[in-house]
């Protein structure tokens, strides 16, 4: 005698459970992976960039003003969403939003081991914005880079993304779109704040010319690199 097979809702909904989970197993999944950001700065960090380890100052690559500026390392411990690490995940930062592109040379790139961890370190880029970490092209975290590198010239076509060779000039103080002239005042979270490389809530000539333990443009003048292509998380 032939027996029927009686499929519930609820049956399909456990198998689509099943079937999803098992389809998302060994994909780095944000909710279960932890970044862990350690900023170096000579001398101490200060102001709010003390209480805030997600502001990061940059300038081009082979800056040998003084104070130099900052090198974030992120460490990453990748899971999926069943908790399980990830092992030979590609780690890499890429520009998230913003005026920013990174520079070539670092250890930008890296590979999760066995315990689904790996280190990367980002110490260069042009402009502002935020810069994301990203695994097998999920990204996990992101912090906000500022750099007095805001131009590639003194038009206001100037203002968008750089590629090739850069360095910190006069268009960065008189560009009339994203110089930093115009853009003194208050700070307003996504309008200005970029240009607030003193992290005093304000944009003023202090980060024009610099003060005692905290970098200004005019420190910067002359610093030239070579930056990688724009990237993004897959």
């Amino acid at each position: 005698m032939s027996k029927r097979l009686i499929v519930t809702l609820g049956m399909v909904l456990a198998i689509s459970a099943c079937l999803a989970t098992a389809a998302l197993a060994g994909v780095p999944f944000p909710g279960t992976s932890t970044c862990t950001i350690t900023v170096t700065q000579f001398p101490t960090r200060t102001a709010c960039l003390t209480a805030d380890p997600d502001i990061i100052r940059l300038t081009p690559a082979g800056s040998t003003a003084s104070p130099v500026f900052d090198r974030v390392t992120i460490s990453v411990r990748v899971r999926d969403t069943n908790n399980i690490v990830v092992s030979g995940a590609a780690v890499s930062f890429s520009e998230q939003t913003g005026i920013v592109n990174i520079a070539n040379g670092g250890a930008t790139t890296a590979t999760t081991d066995a315990a689904g961890l790996a280190s990367v370190t980002l110490h260069a880029a042009y402009g502002f914005g935020r810069v994301a970490l990203c695994a097998d092209g999920v990204q996990l975290c992101n912090v906000i880079v500022r750099s007095p590198d805001v131009s590639k010239g003194s038009l206001p076509a100037q203002c968008g993304l750089s590629t090739g060779t850069t360095s910190v000039s006069g268009s960065d103080i008189i560009n009339p779109v994203c110089g930093f002239n115009v853009n003194f005042g208050a700070v307003t979270v996504g309008v200005n704040d970029g240009w607030d490389l003193d992290c005093t809530n304000t944009v003023s000539g202090s980060d024009v010319t610099g003060t005692l333990g905290k970098g200004g443009v005019l420190q910067y003048f002359g610093d030239l690199g070579t930056l990688g292509a724009v990237n993004a998380c897959p």
